[in-house]
């Protein structure tokens, strides 16, 4: 008897049921399907998305208010192959995993410049990727699988793009003047949302202003047992508030040519008793946290056209950015027969330069109609960290003795470093009749240089004079896209990609003798290197569309943390960054519509689908690699008024329980075995309502039968007998809502 999960057949048979009643409609004409969305982050140029020879998925401003996108788990709700964890953490959500590739392998960014890394050391710091408000954004792309060959070294797990609002998104032509008010809740974290976007021209000048805040708690979880200590279930009581400032100013000083300046500011804080860490009896008797992330960025961008041999255009942009995060952790503790408050204060920052300039030239030769782009990427990042503590007696204020192995603060966990980062490249997209070629290639020198500071020092590290740290890396790529007909395209990719080590892998290093084990460093880390192939087959047909993707990525030197002798002798359990041999992950995507007016129903319903399946597998020792998630469909059936007046969406959404888990490393985790998912489905039900030309609502009901389930993100590592699994479930069945006046 099988023990594959039932489930794992039904999905791509539902999905496939589509493809009999697309094939009916071969000889029909193509109309506007999901496919005619136009990208313009997968090439770094304007594209439709049946022209890419990848797979990437784009949603739109509209898209996020009518499924009620609060933050970024929401955005890839109905994302199958992509997902973002975190929940049941007072430190917030984490970033993007897509295809199993996650963390800081996957570039973010926000209008061409990317977000700060993730970073953690220790229980009291852990600095994640939420520095983003959906609500500043009027379309989000992310890109499947390594794009080194555009972006570099952050790309190699693939690149999830963010465009913020312009004024022109709202300007018709000989309008002037426009607002927006939106407010809105989410009974996930009863949070209310309050923002406004106005923009406004005037001759050649045009500006927009955005303001929005969020006032919320913790994410509901399906949790029941309340009270303290780490058998809670319930969420840990938490207040925060988010809010987003976004300024444009832009000068269309010449037919194309335009000048113009971004300021963008996110600031995240958060209250947290940690209720889960009290007790009446153990050492911590209570602890609460205070967190805040800020982001503040400035960019200068500048359009204009050249008209010359060597280009037609040039974009280039000078962005400085500045990423905060602080984490503050109070507890008052009772050893030694004395009650004692112990305070620990984290702070991670990064301070980014960053220069693009990308120069673009249309040209034909023979028969072939060629677009290149060229560029350069120019980059200075100055990361550091800062932890201090204390420790008094409740009664009197005084410190008390330092015990055994504490730390010496203000410490550091790595040498402050510079990294330094130069790249070129070049694409060209050429057109030769029914063909498409897509040819790339990157080169990138980058250069870390560690700063011993005297608070590295007093983390007693074992290198204390780390030496500078530099690699370079070609980056080659070559796409292909054919139609068959007028209906059906297929397209092939090869591309490689790379991801040189992050400075904590490199130089970090951490001591908790107390708790019997460290963190130490590794300057012999090569760059991560991958190469990786995808096919498909896409269909645009009167009645539907229809999408399948094959891909196979193999990664070489692939970074993780393993357990190793301890090289002082101490017989401290001890991490450390190395290099694996080979890893590969491969898998199937496919997604498709299907227009039901053509077959008797009322005009605007469709009948949607989507579904991926990704197996990862260490080649050195054929263990699964636990970052992979589980299969995973959404369908739906959906309607829209032809009138455009009202519409909405029931989504069914299925994920296969988690059964491949590398159990290998649960000693090095010290729990006896990682607790493994099970499958599950849950029903949405989203609707919106044009009111009026000036007013609209959007509303969704979510997991409308209530089920407790997991995401594996969220309890990868975790104990399958901890008390505490229910503290990491997703919330029960929900509603949110938003409402919008557009002056």
């Amino acid at each position: 008897m099988s023990n594959r999960p039932p489930f794992a057949r039904r999905p791509l048979l539902a999905l496939l049921l589509l493809s009999p009643s697309l094939a009916l409609a071969a000889e029909a004409a193509k109309t506007a399907t999901q496919f005619d969305t136009v990208t313009v982050t997968a090439t770094r140029s304007e594209q439709p998305l049946d022209k890419v020879p990848s797979t990437v998925s784009v949603q739109t401003e509209r898209d996020i208010d009518q499924k009620n996108v609060n933050n970024l788990q929401d955005l890839v709700r109905y994302e199958p192959g992509v997902s973002v964890s975190g929940t049941g953490s007072r430190f917030g959500l984490s970033g993007f995993t897509i295809r199993g590739i996650g963390g800081n392998r996957v570039l973010t960014q926000v209008d061409g410049v990317g977000v700060a890394d993730a970073f953690n050391f220790g229980p009291f710091l852990d600095a994640r990727r939420n520095y983003i408000d959906p609500d500043t954004v009027k379309q989000v792309e992310i890109i499947r699988g390594p794009a080194s060959s555009l972006y570099g070294s952050d790309a190699i797990g693939g690149a999830v793009s963010f465009l913020t609002k312009d004024a022109a998104d709202y300007l018709d032509e000989g309008d002037d003047a426009y607002a927006r008010l939106k407010t809105g809740y989410d009974g996930a974290d009863d949070s209310w949302l309050r923002s406004a976007t106005v923009a406004g021209r005037q001759g050649q000048v045009d500006g927009l202003l955005h303001l929005g805040r969020r006032d919320g708690q913790a994410v509901d979880t399906h949790g029941g047992r309340g009270g303290i200590g780490s058998a809670r279930e319930e969420a840990n009581p938490q207040d925060y508030k988010a809010q987003n400032l976004l300024v444009k100013s832009g000068w269309n000083y010449s037919g194309n040519d335009r000048l113009q300046l971004t300021y963008e500011r996110n600031e995240n804080d958060a209250d947290t008793k940690v209720l889960s860490e009290y007790s009446n009896t153990a050492t911590i008797r209570t602890s609460n946290a205070k967190d805040s992330t800020d982001r503040e960025r400035v960019s200068l961008q500048h359009q204009f056209e050249l008209n010359s041999a060597i280009a037609d255009s040039i974009d280039w942009q000078l962005s400085y950015q500045d990423s905060e995060i602080r984490q503050q952790t109070f507890q008052q503790r009772f050893s030694g027969g004395r009650f004692r408050n112990r305070s620990r204060d984290s702070n991670y920052q990064e301070e980014l330069w960053a220069l693009n300039a990308k120069l673009d030239k249309l040209f034909e030769t023979g028969m072939a109609n060629h677009h290149l782009i060229y560029g350069v990427d120019v980059k200075r990042l100055d990361s550091s960290d800062l932890r201090t503590g204390d420790e008094v007696f409740a009664t009197t204020g005084l410190p008390t003795p330092p015990a055994f192995g504490a730390e010496t603060f203000p410490l550091s966990d790595f040498p402050d470093p510079t990294t330094s980062e130069y790249a070129l490249f070049v694409q060209d997209s050429i057109e030769i009749g029914r063909w498409t070629l897509l040819p790339g290639l990157r080169y990138d020198y980058y250069e870390l240089k560690p700063d011993v500071t005297q608070e590295y020092l007093n983390s007693k590290p074992i290198n204390k004079s780390p030496s500078n740290f530099s690699d370079h890396a070609l980056s080659p790529k070559f796409g292909v896209t054919y139609q068959l007909d007028g209906l059906h395209s297929v397209y092939g990719q090869y591309a490689a990609g790379f991801k040189s080590p992050d400075a904590v892998d490199i130089f970090g290093e951490f001591v908790n003798s107390a708790m019997g084990y460290q963190t130490i460093a590794n300057t012999d880390l090569k760059a991560e290197t991958s190469n990786s192939f995808e096919i498909g087959l896409r269909g645009k047909y009167d009645v539907g569309s229809l999408g399948l993707a094959l891909f196979y990525n193999r990664y070489k030197d692939f970074i993780d943390s393993v357990t190793i002798p301890d090289p002082t002798g101490a017989g401290l359990l001890t991490y450390q960054s190395q290099n694996l041999s080979k890893v590969t992950i491969r898998g199937a995507e496919a997604k498709g519509e299907l227009f039901l007016d053509q077959f008797g129903l009322p005009t605007g319903t469709r009948l949607h689908g989507a579904i991926a399946y990704a197996r990862g597998k260490n080649e050195e020792n054929g263990a699964p690699i636990n970052s992979v998630d589980p299969l995973k469909a959404v369908f739906g059936l959906g309607y829209a008024a032809p009138s455009g007046q009202f519409g909405g969406d029931i989504a069914w959404t299925l994920v296969g329980a988690k059964t491949r888990v590398d159990q290998s490393q649960s000693a090095a985790l010290r729990i006896s075995e990682q607790f493994e998912t099970p499958g599950y489905g849950t029903l949405d039900v989203n609707g919106w309502w044009q009111i009026s030309e000036q007013f609209s609502v959007n509303a969704g009901l979510f997991n409308l039968t209530d089920k407790q389930y997991w995401q594996w993100g969220d309890v990868q590592g975790l104990d399958t007998n901890s008390p505490s699994l229910g503290r990491f479930t997703q919330p029960g069945r929900h509603a949110a809502v938003n409402l919008i006046w557009e002056i």
